[in-house]
């Protein structure tokens, strides 16, 4: 929130700092002396869930009346030699998604939810200019240590429910 970390590893954990071991690697084996064309593909399903009780209560009742969520992503194409380590960035691909839901959770399933802001997403970009990669990004993965679950009552002060680890 305070700008204070650049990036945060939201990678797959098996093969750090990449996304991927499938679709999104692709392993040359060199010196060649001949040109080799390859397709690299990465599917991020964002799927997020919430919980419709109030998390500091003992109550399970639905009280559930808003969510909004507005995340920042960046992912980098990279080429990197395995013996010496040197990475070479050739793509940087930024997004976001911004979520803005008002929730009723005495309607019936299926009309609890109503989206108040955008309909569509900005679609992802291919930067003109290669970003560096921050190098919090490259360390093992840490996405969902970093999120935190607040509490914001309409009235009364914020708490904090799950702190970042």
């Amino acid at each position: 929130r305070e700008g204070r970390v650049k990036a945060i590893s939201d990678s797959d954990g098996v093969s750090y700092p990449w996304y991927g071991n499938t679709t999104e690697t692709v392993t040359l084996v060199g010196p060649t002396n001949k040109v080799s064309r390859f397709s690299v593909s990465m599917n991020d399903n964002f799927y997020p869930s919430v919980t419709w009780a109030v998390p500091v209560s003992d109550s399970n009742v639905p009280l559930l009346t808003r969510i909004k969520r507005d995340q920042s992503f960046t992912t980098w194409l990279v080429a990197m030699n395995i013996t010496t380590k040197e990475r070479i960035i050739l793509q940087t691909i930024k997004w976001r998604m911004r979520v803005d839901i008002e929730v009723d959770p005495l309607q019936l399933l299926g009309q609890r939810a109503r989206l108040v802001g955008r309909t569509q997403q900005e679609q992802p970009r291919i930067l003109s200019r290669m970003e560096p990669i921050p190098p919090n990004a490259l360390v093992k993965p840490n996405a969902n240590d970093a999120q935190v679950l607040m509490w914001r009552p309409k009235r009364g002060q914020p708490l904090v429910v799950i702190p970042p680890k």
